[in-house]
This record gives C-alpha cells, structure tokens and sequence, in this order.
C-alpha cells in the first residue's frame, strides 16, 4: 500500500513546475520589484547575527570569512531597497546593524574592529549611514546615535589622518600600524570613498568644507597617478617609495567611487564643465573594462588574464558598480541614457546566472555567461539585487535628499502601480534604543571644521572604548509590509536564493525574462522573547564583550507585487504527510 501511494506521489511531482531562473521585465516596475525581493530574501538568509544573545559586537556583521566592511556595504543596499521598493520588512534588523556599529564615539571606529578596521572599511559603512540620510530611512531611537551625525563625525575622523609625511598626502589604506599588510600602502578605494562621501555631504549640506575635500581628494589622486589622463584608476602605491610606483591593477569599485563623486560635484558644481568631463572620463573608461556587449564584469572573472580567481571581497564589487552608476544617472543626468542601457543589460544577464542552488534562484557570479555559474554567496546576491534596484531608482528617477528635503520621485513615472517610496520620515520612532547613548565625546566634534588649506598631517585615531548600559530591547516591528511574508518558521540553506520560481507562460515576445512568477516560500524565524540587554565596562580601557543582545529575530520578507505563493516542493510535502501519515 504504501509503495502504491509513494509512486503515485512521484508520478504528481513529475507534473508539478519546477525552479527555474528568476523572471525579470526590466522595463516593468512590479517585475522589478518582485526580483528584487527575491534576491534581498535570499541575501538575508546569510545573515545570522541578530537572533537572541547574539554578542552586541557581533551584531550586523556577516559570518566569517566575510569582512566587516562587506556587512556594511551590503546594509547600504538594503537601505536604498527599502527606499526604491517600499519594503519596510527590513527596517528593524538595518536600524540594530547601523547603531550596533556606529561605535562607541559614533564615528565608526570600533576597538573590538581593529583588525579590520582601515580607512575604506571605515567610509564604506559611513556611505550606508549617508544613504539612510539621503532616502529618509527610518530614525533610531533619539537616545542612539543619529546618521548624519554618524557621518558627519566619520568623515573628520578619516580626515584627521590625511597624510603629508609621504606622496606629498593622501589617505593609507590601514589605519592601525599595526596592520601591517597596508599602513604603508596609499590606495584609490580609501582615498576615492572619502571622495564620494565628501561630494555627498557637499551636496546634502551645502557646507564648503566638504567640496574642498573632495577637489583636494581629486587634485591628488591625479597628481600621484591613481586616475591617469586616460580616467583609468588604478589601485594604489608603497608611501615607502613616495608612491612612485603604482599597482595599475583596475577595480570596478575603484573607479565606481570616483565616478559617484565626481557627479555629486557636477550637482553640486550646477553643472560645471570640469566635472561634466571628468564624470564623462570616468564612464567611458569604465564602459571599456568593466563590461562586455553592455553586461558587467570584473577583472578577475577572467584569470587567465593575469588575474587570480576572484576572493569574497572582490565577488561583491559588481554591487557597488551597480549602485555607483545608477547615481551617476541621476546627478549627471547626461549620462542617464547609456548608464541605463548598461544596468538594463546586466540586469537581465543577472537574472539568467540566477537559476541555480535547490530554490532555482539562486545567484551566480559571472553575468557574461548567460547561466549559472555554480559560484554562490554574499557578493553574488547582492550584486543581483543592486544592479536591478539600480533600475528601479532610475526608472522612477528617485533623486537622493538634500537638507530640508525629502528623496524626490519623477512626476512622469509610466507605472500605473501606487508609489511605494516612504514618505518624509517622522520626527519620533518606535523602534527601542539599542543600546543607550554614550557619554564619551566624538573624538571630532559634529561642530568641528577641518582646514581646507591645511588638511592635518597622518594621525592614528584614539579609537575609544564602548561604555554604554541598557536594559531597552527592541521590539518586533508589527508594521506589515505590501512585500513581507506572513508565514511560519523556518528558513532555507544559505546557498538559497530564498525561493522556488516557476515561469508562467506568456505568449508576449520581448527582449527580457518573463515576469510572472509563482513561488515556494521557506517560513522565516519567528520572534523570541526578548533578553535582558547586557551592560559594558571601561574602567580600565577594556572592551568588556556581553552575553546577550535581546535582539528579536529576523522575520524576513518574501513576496512581491507579481508573485504568487503557491507550489511546488511545499505542495509534495504535504500530500506526503497527509498519506503516510493516514496510512
């Protein structure tokens, strides 16, 4: 008898749809939206480090081998998901990850961090703080500390250690001596971040000072050879040797930096012509390395080029291209047309190399082969979610705030579908302190005016010690989102995308991905009590690591416009259970 049900449970399976590739129309809003929260709820799925009693200096972090500052970048696209889709699901685990590691002087430099804590890791979480600014994103509590207060003190704090002693100034790549594989090394990504993020709070501010850095940032980096006549950026130099002899390696993050910053100077400038060619400079030579026939790629997908395989940093390289380009778009918008057309056909190539792992969703690596690549993790699914977020941000011409106002949205926007853009945030939140406010001072002052003409010489940053004491948890957001997923518990394995796709037949041609989908949904975590939140000592300059966060869990978000939740893998399992078990 039960051999007689079990064939006759794989002959009902051998009829039910199977995954396949993520369904994506790059020209329809929903169908954007419905991938993108694809890719985000396969993304969170490698994020562990919000659960109950998850030490407080662990929060927001990814699990190792991924670095600090990965976690970081990859908060920043959260923020702009939620700010380009409407998804608030998110919002709570952003907020607990943003204030966890805004440090204890809330300038981003964490003493339990030093390892891996140098000027580029330190700006990269400082550009997610500065997207939270610019898309309105949900406040912290008031006792916690705010964003733009984080990045207005982050940027002094890395401007202290602009240094003359060697290639005449520039930013080392390591802020500690004793990281030793890179306080001797002056590179772009240091250097080009605290570009962009000074043309950024040029424009969200107005204030002076942070142009100044940003020309000076530009002057020199042309001037020792990091960006050449040819806008090619290169990697970097030895202070050693004055930086006289330079790493011609090309990133696309690299290049995507300066790229960013340079239109946020042409903003800012109105328009001058200086930074239309260098922003023009800097697209053409990116459109030359870091493409082919319009789809993206980086250096090292190609070894046999002189690179070698690409490591977990590098894989998420392609996530900050993406993002970089789509502001460029929309700060210079001459640039619009073809920035579109280059994230419109890597997007589509990302949806493809998404079709692998045992949801059929789950993201590769190298676009430019048109499948699944076999290559999974952190970067891979975050640069699927950038580069098609990317579009949305352009297709709706969402224009970052500036000071006294809110991110505007184009009033020509062909979707007939409502606008899920937030609106203006509120004064209050009713999200809980994370942790209570610190007495400890910035180590630069908000208020505080670094010289233009005089930038500091090299310092070492004091860092700090964390001294607050809490016993506030956060509570579970009950917000519910037109993205989030009511389900149960449970969540797939890490090498998922999230969940099961299965293309619904069209008979309309376009040159795109089919986008009606219809999805299995792995249950997300339910919500535990929360725990007492742990306190901190400094008594004797010692970081004291806790026991506990109280953090609640992570509840997910699932589903989008466009998506059905039906089918599939969960619709075997339960005629599985219903006849064996009434056997």
């Amino acid at each position: 008898m039960q051999l007689f049900w079990l064939r006759a449970v794989v002959s009902l399976a051998a009829f039910l749809p199977l995954a396949s590739a993520v369904q994506l129309n790059p020209d329809d809003e929903g169908s954007l939206k419905s991938a993108c929260a694809l890719y985000a709820r396969g993304l969170i799925n490698y994020y562990k480090n919000n659960a109950t009693d998850t030490p407080r200096q662990d929060i927001g972090i990814l699990p190792k081998p991924l670095y600090w500052w990965e976690a970081g970048a990859m908060w920043g696209s959260y923020i702009e998901y939620s700010a380009f889709t409407g998804d608030s699901s998110y919002e709570n685990t952003i907020i607990q990850a943003l204030v966890a590691n805004s440090g204890p002087k809330k300038d981003i430099i964490l003493p339990w961090r030093k390892d891996q804590e140098g000027n580029d890791d330190q700006a990269f979480w400082a550009l997610s703080f500065m997207s939270a600014v610019e898309y309105q994103f949900q406040d912290p509590a008031k006792s916690d500390p705010q964003y733009l207060e984080v990045v207005k003190n982050a940027f002094d704090n890395i401007a202290s250690r602009w240094d003359n002693k060697a290639c005449n100034g520039g930013l080392k790549w390591q802020i500690y001596p004793e990281n030793a594989y890179g306080y001797n090394y002056k590179n772009a990504v240091s250097n080009g971040a605290m570009f962009a993020l000074g043309a950024r709070l040029a424009r969200y501010t107005g204030e002076k000072k942070y142009a100044e850095w940003a020309e000076r940032i530009w002057d020199w980096s042309e001037r020792i050879g990091f960006i050449s006549d040819k806008f090619e950026v290169f990697d970097g130099a030895d202070d050693r040797k004055n930086c006289s002899e330079l790493d011609h390696t090309q990133w696309s993050y690299n290049i995507g930096l300066y790229l960013h910053g340079a239109a946020g100077m042409y903003d800012f400038t109105k328009g001058s012509d200086i930074w239309k060619k260098r922003t023009s400079g800097l697209l053409d030579n990116t459109g030359r390395v870091f493409f082919k026939d319009d789809v993206m790629k980086e250096g090292c997908e190609a070894p046999e080029k002189g690179f070698q395989a690409c490591n977990d940093d590098q894989k998420t390289f392609k996530a900050y291209l993406s993002r970089f380009l789509a502001k460029t778009a929309i700060l210079a918008p001459f640039t619009k047309d073809r920035v579109t057309k280059m994230l419109r056909t890597s997007a589509i190539a990302a949806a493809k190399s998404c079709s692998g792992g045992i949801d059929g969703v789950t993201c590769g690596m190298k676009w430019t082969e048109g499948s699944y690549d076999n290559e999974y993790g952190v970067g891979q699914q975050m640069s699927a979610l950038e580069v098609t977020q990317s579009l949305l941000m352009l297709k709706k011409n969402i224009v970052p705030a500036i000071a006294g106002g809110a991110p505007k949205e184009s009033p020509s926007s062909s979707s007939s579908a409502p606008s899920l853009i937030a609106s203006p945030k509120p004064s209050t939140t009713a999200v809980s302190s994370v942790y209570a406010s610190s007495k400890v001072e910035s180590s630069v002052p908000a208020s505080s005016s670094v010289a233009a003409s005089t930038p500091p010489a090299g310092t070492t940053s004091p860092g700090g010690v964390f001294a607050p004491s809490s016993t506030a948890s956060p509570a579970a957001s009950t917000e519910k989102s037109p993205l989030s997923n009511p389900s149960g518990t449970g969540v797939p394995p890490p090498q998922d995308g999230g969940l099961n796709v299965v293309p619904t037949p069209s008979s309309k041609k376009c040159d795109c991905i089919k986008s009606t989908v219809i999805v299995t949904v792995y249950p997300t975590p339910t919500p535990t009590p929360s725990a007492t939140v742990p306190t901190y000592a400094n008594g004797t300059g010692t970081y004291v690591p806790p026991t506990g966060t109280g953090l609640p869990l992570f509840t997910g978000a699932a589903a989008a416009n466009n998506v059905k939740m039906a089918a599939g893998g969960s619709i075997i399992g339960a005629i599985l259970v219903a006849m064996f078990g009434a056997i």
